[in-house]
């Protein structure tokens, strides 16, 4: 099963002022309209105050009914949410208040028994092309470096993640201090795993996969107020003492505020790395866009930009991030394959399919899986889709319809993809696969094939947020081949050792390039 987390903006207005709100920066591709979410949290804002922030100042919010939802001294701000304009109009008529903004959204952009070796075709490509298997041949393996990740909730009992994981916070709401994986999302365990997934004999392992875990729930399932990631991102830095922070979050809107949290954060040594957005925009999304933060784009395994990832001025560099194989919460990704013959092929089962441990059945052409399109010799047997013109879930529903018992759907452009059913339900199993896979099965209709999609503890996914953490991971390779170097130099060396791909030097598609973790340690003297 692999999964596309898709960035999306919209614009919301409260009173004369345009709200903010941040999402992953990732969701699975669904061939339907993208639903709108709001870019700010509902009546939230930034109040920063003039010199300082002082215990009148917080009285003097108090004093007009709102209430105060979060407090950062840094950057002499605090998150305040009010209950209606009057409120509102009376801090910005403040004469101690510097500026009113609102608060930022942002949103998520058989292994069981042996691990996988990275190879150029399998989802661990990614430590082939970041040249992470060069560092580790070295003994460079992120050794005593803490890195923070701001995300969904984890899995931290996932085989891949309990030995490097040290601690965590929950920021959400109310929080309870304890980020593990409460509310079905997935996205956070995948990113931990692609950054220092255990080197042990079991699924997968990370670029720096000897490195210290901390994590900190920023997200829920719909997203997250800017507030909360502020939170937690103190609390990696401050507290836990991190040098590198994954943020593989993103959304549509800038903040003052937040752009001075994360100066701030810089000033205090820690790196904040971020996905640049999977809108296939022309600008990265915040907080990647912020000067102080790393930017960071996504390619795939031919080091060709992924369609989704966003570009512009502000990418700094690129990184593996479309069919990335890395941890899920135990039991909800998928290992997925199709039988025809003699031949076996890659799948990847749909989001919220089936599972089957293998369906069998005669292979039966449905076209574009509209109705009317469907023989009746489907039933029972497996109808072959073709993508395109109607969503994945309509298809489905209308191969269900006639009675079918499993569904593939294949490309109609080069490569694989993923897919999604959009809801829980009862649904029967349903795999994409490649074009060629697709023109393979095509011309052998009317012979027995068998799809299979079962339950595992790893999955396939795209997006910048896979991206992002593969840069993470190289940081903590070049801070642990030597620990006494400077937040700028560790930057500076993941940059000037960026392998240049695109137009001569930097540009707004690619930024210096692919990170290259080789030639970033070599020049720490390892």
């Amino acid at each position: 099963m692999k999964r596309f987390y898709i960035l999306l903006v919209t614009i919301a207005v409260f009173g004369t002022m345009m709200l903010p709100f941040y999402v992953n920066a990732d969701k699975r591709v669904s061939d339907a309209q993208p639903q709108n979410r709001p870019d700010a949290a509902p009546d939230e804002y930034f109040v920063a105050f003039r010199d300082s922030l002082t215990e009148n100042d917080k009285a003097s919010v108090r004093a007009i009914g709102a209430r105060i939802n979060g407090e950062f001294p840094e950057v002499r701000a605090l998150a305040v949410k009010v209950r209606n304009e009057q409120q509102l109009n009376a801090l910005q008529r403040n004469p101690r208040v510097e500026y009113v903004e609102a608060v930022p959204m942002r949103y998520k952009m058989g292994l069981s028994t042996t691990q996988l070796a990275p190879t150029a075709s399998n989802g661990l490509y990614g430590l082939l092309t970041t040249k992470s298997t060069t560092v580790h041949g070295r003994n460079v393996t992120g050794v005593g470096i803490n890195v923070g990740i701001g995300d969904t909730s984890l899995d931290y009992n996932h085989p891949d993640i309990v030995l490097n994981y040290k601690g965590g916070i929950d920021t959400v709401g109310t929080g309870d201090s304890d980020p593990i994986n409460d509310d079905g999302e997935t996205h956070g365990t995948h990113v931990a795993g692609t950054i220092l997934g255990v080197n042990n004999t079991q699924g997968v392992y990370g670029v720096a996969y000897s490195a210290n875990l901390y994590h900190a729930r920023v997200l829920g399932p719909n997203g997250g107020s800017t507030t909360d990631i502020m939170e937690g991102v103190r609390h990696l830095v401050e507290v836990r003492g991190c040098k590198i922070i994954n943020l593989s979050l993103g959304g549509g809107l800038k903040s003052r505020t937040e752009e001075n949290f994360y100066k701030e954060m810089r000033n205090k040594g820690a790196l904040v790395v971020a996905a640049t957005g999977n809108d296939g925009a022309t600008r990265v999304s915040y907080p990647a866009a912020y000067a102080v933060n790393i930017a960071v784009g996504a390619v795939d395994k031919n080091n060709a930009i992924a369609s989704f990832s966003n570009q512009g001025s502000a990418i700094d560099v690129v990184a593996p991030g479309v069919g990335v194989l890395s941890s899920v919460p135990r039991g909800q990704g998928s290992e997925s394959s199709v039988t025809n013959g003699t031949a076996s092929y890659t799948s990847f089962g749909m989001e919220f399919a089936g599972k089957t441990a293998g369906t069998t059945g005669i292979l039966v052409d449905c076209k574009l899986g509209q109705v009317g399109e469907f023989p009746a010799s489907v039933a029972g047997n497996i109808a072959l889709i073709q993508r395109g013109t109607i969503d994945f879930a309509t298809k489905v529903t209308n191969a269900m319809n006639a009675g079918a018992t499993a569904a593939i759907i294949y490309n109609n452009a080069a490569g694989d993809f993923t897919g999604t059913l959009g809801a829980a339900g009862n649904w029967i199993p349903a795999v994409s696969v490649s074009d060629a896979t697709g023109a393979a099965l095509k011309g052998n209709v009317g012979t027995s094939a068998t799809v299979v999609d079962g339950a595992s503890d790893w999955d396939y996914y795209d997006g910048t947020s896979m991206a992002t953490p593969h840069t993470a991971g190289v940081l903590a390779l070049i801070w642990s081949a030597n620990p006494g170097l400077s937040h700028t130099t560790v930057e500076s060396h993941l940059f000037t050792t960026a392998t240049d791909l695109g137009a001569a030097g930097f540009d707004n598609t690619y930024g210096r390039g692919i990170v290259n973790a080789d030639a970033a340690v070599a020049k720490t003297g390892k």
